[in-house]
């Protein structure tokens, strides 16, 4: 009985040893936690290539496969208002790195109320404001794959002044130049952002000051940020001022940049016209004359007068003397220097006026196809227009070798010449031929 027993307890432990050992081995047979989420990352990344998202995971279609993301922003003044005009050029310092370099892609237009949307890349992306009239309020840096942020942009200085006649009334419509003083340095830049500005309806136009934008990171490390005060740019260290409107003689003025009481012009009424003939040496008129006068001592002032009927006036001119050159088509025919306003002249060319009647053709190179609404520029022709047979026409051309350029819609701009031989064969017929390259 009792040996019974004992061997009753042995069987026993041997069966609750086997089951022990059977169930350690299926627990190694069998996947882990690991194993588990293995799977189910397997399982995610079938759904993301296929069509069917799984929740919380995006197509791939809707990830950037690139890695650099996307930036968003839209762009307000410190009023508010959208910014829709000028261009943002996004730039990275990428990760590790010390240089920053434009992103490609990063030139965007924002749109109408100021939004854009760009590439990003991994690092820092800065967004630099080309504008006329504005510059970030703070250095512009965005993360990729944010929602969009709100940039703020601010005015630039500028400096204002006014246009009047002799007797105080405001004179609209001038054209107001910026030159260097004459005892300025060669090298100097102008301190605005624009040369030239015209006077509204009443008189006033402004220029605006060039400043240093804030600087950013990407600026920082690519060394394009400059030590010192946002106005301490280097500029003219005197400024002239130069006003035209119809009606005056052209006016000069000195000024400072940091004239405070702002800048005050006062047109002159016209002197007497320039006028005289132009002729060959037979009498004869040119068919397509022109006059310019250069101011002998203000190099930047040009008049031009047509030649009608043999006759032409320059009103409009300055104190001085001028320097006269009469051209046709390009091809000079007088000069004569040393005049001033109030002169009565006769200027007579080296060439007879009487030329040729000349038509061209174009064609497409390579065949004699016509080109159709093709637009000619240069020489005789100011911007003629190709017939139904391809080609233009221009009365008593002189003779000599033309310049041309031909625009074809939907074809690049291209360049020819033509040369009219100098003999007394008649009317004279050429082609120009143009590519098919868009």
């Amino acid at each position: 009985m009792r040996r019974a027993a004992v061997v009753a307890a042995l069987l026993a432990l041997l069966a609750a040893l086997a089951v022990w050992l059977g169930t350690r081995e299926r627990t190694a047979s069998r996947p882990g936690p690991r194993k588990n989420r293995s799977a189910t990352a397997t399982q995610v990344t079938a759904a993301v290539e296929g069509d069917a998202p799984v929740q919380g995971v995006a197509r791939r279609a809707d990830v950037d496969r690139s890695g650099q993301g996307v930036v968003r922003g839209r762009i307000v003044d410190r009023d508010g208002v959208p910014v829709s005009d000028g261009r943002v050029i996004l730039h990275c310092l990428a990760s590790g790195t010390d240089r920053s370099a434009p992103i490609d892609g990063g030139v965007i237009e924002p749109g109408a109320e100021g939004e854009f949307s760009g590439p990003g890349c991994r690092g820092v992306v800065c967004a630099e404001l080309r504008h006329p009239t504005l510059v970030p309020r703070d250095p512009w840096v965005l993360e990729p794959n944010r929602p969009p942020v709100t940039l703020v942009a601010q005015a630039l200085g500028r400096v204002v002044g006014s246009v009047s006649d002799g007797e105080g009334r405001a004179v609209a419509g001038a054209q107001i130049w910026v030159r260097r003083g004459a005892d300025d340095d060669p090298a100097a830049l102008p301190p605005f952002t624009s040369r030239n500005t015209v006077s509204d309806g009443e008189g006033f136009f402004s220029f605006a000051r060039v400043e240093k934008p804030p600087c950013d990171p990407c600026g920082e490390a690519s060394g394009r940020c400059e030590p010192g005060d946002p106005r301490d740019v280097p500029t003219y260290a005197s400024l002239m001022l130069i006003a035209r409107a119809p009606g005056f003689r052209p006016t000069e003025k000195e000024v400072s940049v940091d004239d405070e009481e702002g800048w005050q012009i006062v047109l002159a009424p016209p002197l007497s016209p320039l006028q005289g003939t132009v002729s060959d040496a037979e009498g004869r008129p040119y068919a397509r004359a022109r006059v310019l006068a250069r101011a002998h001592t203000r190099g930047y002032e040009v008049h031009q007068a047509r030649v009608d009927g043999g006759q032409f006036s320059l009103a409009e001119l300055g104190e001085g003397s001028y320097d006269l050159r009469v051209v046709q088509d390009g091809v000079e025919l007088a000069n004569s220097g040393g005049h001033v306003a109030g002169e009565t002249i006769a200027l007579v060319g080296n060439v007879p006026a009487l030329g040729r009647a000349v038509t061209l053709a174009v064609v497409r190179r390579g065949s004699d196809e016509a080109v159709v609404g093709a637009v000619v520029d240069g020489g005789p022709f100011a911007g003629a227009r190709t017939s139904e047979e391809g080609t233009v026409g221009a009365a008593d051309v002189l003779p000599g070798t033309y310049a041309l350029g031909v625009r074809v819609r939907g074809l690049r701009s291209q360049r020819g010449q033509v040369t009219i031989p100098d003999d007394d064969a008649g009317p004279w017929t050429g082609r120009i031929e143009v590519d098919d390259s868009p």
